[in-house]
This record gives C-alpha cells, sequence and structure tokens, in this order.
C-alpha cells in the first residue's frame, strides 16, 4: 500500500450523477488486484473537508496506457469535489488495499452486481474471460444512467443480462428476478456479487437452498481503510455465534452465508 498522486486523463458524466474518471497510475496498473480498493481523498490540496478519504472499487485497468479507471456517484460533498475535477488536475489515494480475490481456478462464474456494486465485478470479468472462464453477468439498476456503459460489457468475453426498474433498459424489474421461478441455471457457478444491502439480503435467501460458493464484495463506510479505527466492522457467523469483522482489512469479501445482516 502506498499513498500517491495520480493525475486525471478523463473525468466524464456518463449518466445522471454518475461519472467515470480515469487516472494515470502505473502503481496500481502493476500491484492492484480484484477485490481490492482504493482510498480517495475528496478535498483540495491542504484542505481537508471533508475529513475522511472514500472508498472505490477499480472499475478497469489498461495496462497498455497505465490507465486505471473508478465509477462514482454524485452523492455528498466528497463525490461533488471530484465530479468538478478536469483532465489534469490530481488526485491523492492510497492504495491498494483490502484483500484480493483469488479466482484462479474458477471456471464457471456469475457476478450479480446492483448498482455501483458492478464496478469491482467488471474488471473481475474482464480479468476471468481473458484466463478463459465461463462468465455470466447479471446487473440490475433503478434507472438507466448506466446505459452508457454497455458499451464496456460489449467489449467483454462474456455473456451479460441487465434489469433495469424504470424499464427502459434490459428488462423491466431487480436482478434477483432471474431466480423468480426457484430453479437455479448456474448450480455448478461459483457466485460473486456487489450491490446495495437488500440486494445481498435477498440473495443470500435464495443461495442458502443451493449448493453454490457465494462471495460478496461489502460497501461499507470507512473512516482510516487500514483497519485500525474499527468503523466498517460487520457481523461474521462463527462457531457458537459471531464475530466482529473489518470490511477494509479482512475483506472486502466475505462468504455471502456467513454474513448477518442486522
Amino acid at each position: 500500500m502506498k499513498l500517491l498522486d495520480a493525475e486525471i486523463v478523463n473525468n466524464i458524466r456518463i449518466g445522471e450523477g454518475l461519472y467515470k474518471m480515469e487516472f494515470f497510475s502505473p502503481y496500481l496498473c502493476k500491484n492492484f488486484k480484484p477485490g481490492q480498493f482504493i482510498n480517495i481523498k475528496c478535498s483540495p490540496e491542504g484542505l481537508f473537508d471533508p475529513f475522511l478519504r472514500r472508498p472505490f472499487s477499480i472499475y478497469d485497468i489498461e495496462n497498455n496506457f497505465n490507465v486505471v479507471s473508478v465509477l462514482y456517484l454524485v452523492r455528498g460533498k466528497g463525490t461533488k469535489y471530484l465530479s468538478g475535477l478536469e483532465k489534469g488536475d490530481n488526485i491523492n489515494f492510497c492504495g491498494p488495499l483490502g484483500n484480493p480475490l483469488s479466482f484462479e481456478n474458477d471456471k464457471k462464474v456469475l457476478l450479480i452486481g446492483g448498482g455501483i456494486g458492478i464496478a469491482p465485478l467488471y474488471l473481475m470479468a474482464k480479468k476471468l474471460s481473458g484466463q478463459g472462464a465461463l462468465v455470466y453477468f447479471l446487473c440490475g439498476f433503478k434507472e438507466s444512467n448506466f446505459r452508457l456503459l454497455e458499451k464496456d460489457f460489449l467489449r467483454l468475453n462474456a455473456d451479460y443480462k441487465i434489469y433495469c426498474e424504470d424499464g427502459m433498459w434490459g428488462e423491466v424489474g431487480i436482478v434477483t428476478d432471474e431466480f423468480a421461478s426457484g430453479k437455479n441455471k448456474f448450480e455448478d457457478y461459483k457466485v460473486y456479487c456487489c450491490g446495495p444491502l437488500e440486494m445481498l439480503k435477498k440473495l443470500q435467501a435464495i443461495f442458502s437452498k443451493y449448493n453454490n460458493t457465494v462471495i460478496a464484495i461489502l460497501e461499507e463506510k470507512m473512516a482510516c481503510g487500514i483497519g485500525v479505527c474499527m468503523g466498517c466492522a460487520v457481523k461474521i457467523k462463527q462457531k457458537g455465534g459471531f464475530a466482529y469483522k473489518k470490511v477494509c482489512s479482512d475483506g472486502p469479501s466475505f462468504n455471502l452465508e456467513e454474513v448477518l445482516f442486522g
């Protein structure tokens, strides 16, 4: 993990409140692994408002150009600041943080993403399809503001399906509708998911009936991002009860079956 500055290559609005930022970072291109994240300072140099850095998944890596990209939704002061940055500006970040995923032996993989939770899964889909795995990518959105990302999905050597609640893109509904029949078309697939809490709860209930291994990449508010402050603790089942685990340093990936949602 290093604390680094990076020059922004592009920072464009691709949908209502949705931005894709690309920045130059040979270090991340070389050292970042799927499942990890970075913490970005979301205030001007010399100022600390907001004081805390914000965690972001890496959406894509272009190794030929040493360019890394993140997706973000403008939700508060920090992301509002990021949305105003332009090509040539610098960001400051620390990373890579968290534990990488190991999927070298995965042959059939189902990826399930909800909203901005598709961000870490897109890079995984790219890596997995590149190593010859059979990948199916299920994506669910409330609105069609993510629609311009379909050009990225088309570049993947993977099947994908879109669910959109506003009916303006893909199939009408939510991503868990894929399992509404009660049948599991993916019984021999390993599953990775990331998205809103309610989506993860539903997936936990759905897959409790099946034998799939389901890994959830959890999203939590963080203060330090390195396991010191305990601000991102979640309950994980253990024999005889549960233990608190830190999403930043023990995760961010956990077996979905073992997560205790409050």
